[in-house]
């Protein structure tokens, strides 16, 4: 079989299957809350497919596995390390979260402030993060489709927009089963993958002795040459700065603690118990992945120490499959590739469909819409919001990891103590959920474009979250104090 039948062997089966699990969500929703959080129903697995799927996106499969190649293991102190330290919040989130009955993160802003616009300003922030953040998807499929079908970029996003709007109108039912597809799909090509390189380079100690004698430039474009062990040590070289990578815990690590994507899992689960086994084995579920990716990312630069007609490291992963390492069994790993990048898609649109619905349109303009009209508009604003991400997916960002960790960190700014503030301390109050929220967005955003001024010099020292962190945790707190004693003395 040639390669080009192969390819489109593999690509037409998870198009046909995909599609048929998407349609089964449109027969199981019925109403609102069938549609964002599946009727508060998901039993362990389902709950444990699709938190690990929404988790694990191309800027895990493409943009960490072209950061290992192409930096080393500097990029697992930058994303990796931080994503399971946000995960160990996510299991304190479940123990409380589950008391509120909400369909969305910014409602339980609502019910626990009593306040609508702090609501809606939730969903404004969902709207905005994920617009921008959706992107990454789409650059991932793009990339692999391209690769895959020996077709142009543009043409291959159109694909996932597609795909993604599909799966996305039947609700969380629809994504929840098109998750399970998807992570069988990623989790066997990732080993694939790793298990073909870890044979071509004879185990993992020699891979490591010989990436540790590595001394070329990655790709043609490539800002410098890798020194000699470079690729082993954490700070060598790496992306960033040694302090922006430590950092980067304030954008990743606490982004993931506060980001929706996890927290409405917690809220879809059945029960508390459920959704707090779904994160435990769903990270142990992940580690063994990313010790593939790790093989996949250093393996294959010791199987490549330079690769051609690359541009960036987002690039890297579809590259090695196709050129470097092909076997019948290429096109199943492609696949999965694509799989990542759809499985997070479509849990990002339907939970920013909902932050403009539901968070902003039902909370402050029209309260008893119809049901149907309601399912409609989300359907309606899928739609739009898909084609604007689609838009901005032209001219994508350089690399996923690092502008994924940037959108997260707006998340931490402004949902993060809010959200565990409110659960975990009883006297925060509606006066100090507004100024952590918008003390945190402000600051964010001003050195977020300080950054962008300053990175062609190298001169962005820290992640622009923890400024916006500590902002926003001074504001909740003193602002939360004062405000309670004052209620407490009037009373």
């Amino acid at each position: 079989m040639s390669k080009s039948i192969n390819y489109l062997f593999y690509f037409a089966l998870y198009a046909f299957i995909l599609l048929l699990f998407g349609k089964g969500g449109f027969k199981r929703t019925k109403n609102t809350r069938d549609f964002f959080v599946a009727g508060n129903s998901l039993g362990l697995i389902p709950s444990i497919f699709t938190f690990t799927a929404t988790w694990f996106s191309a800027a895990s499969m493409q943009g960490l596995s072209g950061s290992l190649y192409a930096y080393g293991y500097t990029a697992v102190l930058y994303a990796v390390v931080p994503w399971f330290l946000g995960a160990t919040f996510l299991v304190f989130l479940a123990s409380k979260l589950k008391q509120y009955d909400i369909m969305t993160i910014p409602e339980y802003f609502r019910i626990r402030y009593e306040s609508k616009a702090l609501q809606a300003m939730g969903g404004m922030i969902i709207i905005t993060c994920y617009i921008f953040y959706i992107i990454i998807q789409i650059r991932g499929f793009g990339i692999v489709i391209s690769e895959l079908l020996d077709i142009n970029y543009t043409f291959s996003i159109i694909l996932v927009y597609l795909f993604v709007v599909y799966t996305t109108f039947g609700g969380l039912f629809s994504v929840a089963k098109t998750d399970g597809l998807n992570f069988i799909l990623f989790f066997i090509g990732t080993l694939i993958a790793a298990s073909i390189i870890l044979k071509d380079i004879n185990g993992i100690t020699n891979m490591h002795l010989k990436a540790a004698s590595i001394t070329t430039r990655p790709f043609s474009n490539f800002p410098f040459v890798t020194e000699q062990g470079a690729l082993l040590d954490p700070f060598s070289k790496g992306a960033q700065p040694p302090l922006m990578t430590i950092t980067s815990f304030f954008g990743w690590g606490l982004g993931l603690a506060a980001n929706p994507q996890y927290a409405i899992r917690i809220t879809s689960a059945k029960n508390t118990k459920t959704a707090m086994k779904m994160i435990s084995y769903s990270v142990l579920i992940l580690a063994i992945i990313y010790m593939g990716i790790f093989i996949i990312g250093i393996g294959g630069r010791v199987l490549e120490p330079s690769v051609q007609n690359v541009n960036s490291v987002d690039e890297i992963f579809p590259y090695i499959i196709n050129k470097v390492i092909y076997s019948p069994l290429s096109g199943l790993v492609l696949i999965s590739i694509v799989a990542a990048a759809i499985s997070t898609a479509n849990s990002q649109l339907l939970i920013l469909a909902s932050g403009f619905t539901y968070d902003i349109y039902k909370n402050m303009f029209n309260p008893n819409i119809n049901e149907d009209k309601f399912l409609n508009l989300n359907r309606l604003f899928i739609f739009l919001a898909g084609s604007v991400s689609l838009l901005l997916s032209i001219d994508p960002p350089n690399s996923l990891l690092v502008y994924g960790g940037q959108i997260w960190g707006f998340f931490s700014a402004t949902f993060l103590l809010p959200l565990y503030g409110g659960l975990f301390w009883k006297k925060a109050t509606k006066e100090g959920a507004f100024a952590s929220f918008i003390g945190g967005l402000i600051t964010i955003l001003i050195f977020t474009v300080a950054e962008y001024f300053m990175a062609g010099n190298g001169n962005a020292a820290i992640h622009p979250a923890l400024p916006g962190v500590a902002v926003s945790f001074i504001l909740f707190y003193f602002v939360s104090r004062i405000t309670y004693e004052r209620k407490g003395d009037k009373k």
